[in-house]
């Protein structure tokens, strides 16, 4: 009797094994910054924020991110611990309170980014910046104001440090999955010059693995900053991020082949002057290119290659010590080609349908904001302000432009309580270099749009205490298509035309000694998404979500961080697979859409941290686990086919769980010069 040999269609074997890091890296000593002070009311709901160096208290130091036990060291994932943000351990991707992983702008020392993740094919498991090169970074989840645009449901906005201006240094990174080396060094002394380079082997260690699917992911990415103040009040700043993604699938099934290459670079100056203390304006000229080429099957492609430069400029004004005026127009040229020729097939049909596209456009973008943030009374701020956005390139039948006004309120009851309440209209334009073709459309017409009421308190005692509390509801209209993520089982959703979500975030953090301190946060949200008379839950609508964290100096050069993290199942589609009549395939079958649920998830971390300091160097090595008890969460479901080993006869099919990451110990180490 022959034995039979199991076929899953799924990407997410491999990485079960590649993040099974060992790091090293070394690097120079700084100097700690400032401590940053927080003397006027914040008025902006839903920001969490991480600085390098001393912080307030509302938020999270470069120096706690790195003792969590996170995936890499990864900047984006730091986001996944706080409320409200929705994401997966397999991609550095996230949502935040039922939105979509698009509708998150990630941007760069104020430059919007595209697609600034590796391992596409994969979800985006690794993000194209290091933390490394980050200083500063916020996380805004709702209610933010008219200076941040394009997107409608959340901003990751990233400053990263200034070079070293005293002398040349060197930090070289070696790891299971990456290469690193950052150089940086002054320029003469008015400047200074950052260098970064990154290089995956991910496809040398798929290689010495003995699976079914023959694998082979590359990437690299370089990132170089250059800084000069050629007067007292003028400031020169050169960034360049570059980012190359290839991928190689030989499976024995041929639907299940991949050749794909993406190539992503941006480069921009910005100028900034400094009239005094009070007031400044920052001028950027901006250009870069996208590519990417992707081809499975053995008969599917899609390739898309983008082109765009543009400037902008933006005005700071602090008057009447009262009122901070910010405004700023941005103009973009981008030509984008699409060829796109992919069999999809239809929910509940066992055939193919056919979605082609071939598209050749340009066009320009012009964007306006403005916006006051008025101190009251020290009781009292408000930030009220307008976006404008018109596109030349849209049907003439369509509106060429919106308007989004933004309102948000602080009020300072007591000293230490702080209430705020947001309202605004976010408006998130399909660009030429994210039309959904996907979902069979070719044009560009208006803008999706996002209504947010945000209202929140909070209580701080000292710096040892924080509690927060923010309630949200989010609209949205005009959606078009729908985010997809490659690497994913094939299912087909309704493109929605509208959508709710509703839902609470809480976080409280308490400092019991200088040594040992606990947070917790916890989120409820209901998202729902209707077509015409038909409503369901989205994807992203997770019903609660737990993460509870303590992080315990056990002597002076000991650090120790655990964590536990909970949510209830995501909504999923039914699947369910039969042999055609002729035994030669299987055909998929889906029930009804997101009518059920995963799983819950759960997973305990910890890390701990050595550091031992010497008279000219010091040295500091980790060892984290993540998932402890080695639960088996469950991230999808996909088909399966069972063959004879011998003669490759199809024997049956059947449904197979994928499973999120199961136990991973990650060992680490950094020598500090």
């Amino acid at each position: 009797m022959t034995n039979p040999k199991l076929y899953i269609n799924s990407f997410h074997t491999p990485l079960i094994l590649i993040l099974l890091l060992f790091r090293i890296s070394i690097t120079n000593a700084q100097e700690a910054p400032t401590p940053i002070e927080l003397e006027k009311i914040v008025v902006t709901p839903g920001r969490f924020t991480i600085y390098d160096g001393t912080t307030p208290q509302i938020s999270l130091s470069k120096e706690e991110i790195e003792r969590f036990p996170l995936i890499d060291n990864d900047i984006m994932r730091s986001g996944h611990i706080l409320p409200g943000v929705i994401a997966s351990d397999f991609s550095a991707r996230f949502s935040v309170r039922g939105g979509e992983k698009d509708g998150v702008t990630v941007r760069l020392d104020g430059m919007e980014l595209y697609n600034p993740y590796h391992l596409q094919d994969f979800g985006g498991a690794i993000s194209l910046v290091g933390l490394g090169l980050i200083q500063r970074a916020d996380l805004l989840m709702g209610g933010f104001p008219a200076e941040y645009g394009h997107k409608m449901s959340g901003v990751f906005d990233m400053t990263t440090k200034k070079p070293n201006t005293e002398k040349v240094s060197a930090n070289f990174g070696i790891d299971l999955i990456n290469a690193t080396a950052l150089l940086e060094g002054p320029l003469t002394e008015k400047g200074g010059w950052m260098l970064s380079a990154r290089r995956g082997y991910v496809d040398l260690i798929l290689a010495l693995m003995d699976i079914d699917d023959k694998y082979k992911p590359q990437y690299a990415d370089l990132y170089g900053k250059l800084m000069f103040q050629f007067t007292d009040t003028d400031t020169l700043t050169i960034n360049g991020l570059y980012g190359w993604d290839k991928n190689l699938v030989n499976a024995d099934d041929i639907e299940n082949n991949l050749n794909s290459r993406y190539d992503n670079t941006t480069a921009w100056l910005k100028w900034r002057h400094t009239f005094s203390t009070s007031h400044w304006t920052d001028v950027y000229v901006f250009g870069g290119t996208s590519y990417q080429d992707r081809t499975s099957g053995d008969a599917d492609f899609d390739n898309r290659n983008f082109d765009f430069l543009g400037t902008k400029g933006e005005y700071t004004a602090n008057f009447l010590q009262k009122h901070t005026l910010r405004t700023g127009i941005e103009w973009r040229w981008s030509a984008a080609h699409y060829d796109y020729k992919v069999r999809d097939r239809l929910a509940g049909i066992n055939n193919y349908d056919l979605v082609q596209a071939d598209i050749n456009k340009r066009g320009n973008d012009v964007k306006l904001f403005l916006q006051d943030e008025w101190q009251i009374h020290p009781k009292l701020a408000l930030n009220v302000g307008g976006r404008f956005v018109v596109q030349t390139y849209r049907e003439s039948d369509e509106p060429s432009y919106e308007i989004g006004p933004r309102v948000a309120l602080a009020i300072r009851p007591i000293q230490n309580l702080i209430l705020r309440g947001a309202w605004g209209i976010y408006h998130q334009p399909i660009d030429l270099m994210t039309i959904p073709v996907e979902d069979k459309i070719e044009h560009v017409g208006v803008a999706e749009q996002s209504t947010h009421y945000i209202i929140s308190g909070e209580y701080s005692r000292n710096a040892n205490f924080l509690f927060r509390i923010e309630g949200y509801y989010k609209k949205y209209d005009n959606l078009v298509g729908r985010h997809r993520e490659f690497g994913r089982i094939t299912q087909i959703f309704f493109p929605p035309e509208s959508a709710d979500a509703i839902g609470f975030d809480i976080f409280v953090t308490k400092a019991f000694t200088s040594r040992l301190t606990t947070s917790l946060g916890y989120a409820f949200g209901i998202a729902e998404e209707t077509s015409g008379e038909m409503t369901i839950y989205r994807e992203n609508d997770r019903r609660h979500s737990i993460f509870l964290s303590s992080s315990h100096q056990i002597a002076t050069t000991w650090h120790l961080y655990l964590s536990w993290r909970f949510h209830t199942g995501d909504p999923r589609t039914l699947l369910d697979h039969e042999l055609n009549d002729d035994k030669t395939a299987c055909n998929r079958i889906f029930g009804e859409t997101n009518s059920e649920r995963l799983p819950a998830y759960h997973s305990l971390d910890f890390r701990i941290t050595k550091r031992s300091p010497y008279r000219r160097w010091s040295l500091t090595w980790y060892f984290q686990v993540l998932n402890l008890y080695n639960h088996s969460n469950v991230d999808q479901y996909s088909f399966s086919e069972i063959r004879d080993e011998e003669t490759d006869a199809l024997i049956d099919c059947t449904i197979a769980e994928e499973p999120l990451l199961p136990i991973i110990p990650t060992l680490g180490m950094t020598i500090t010069f």
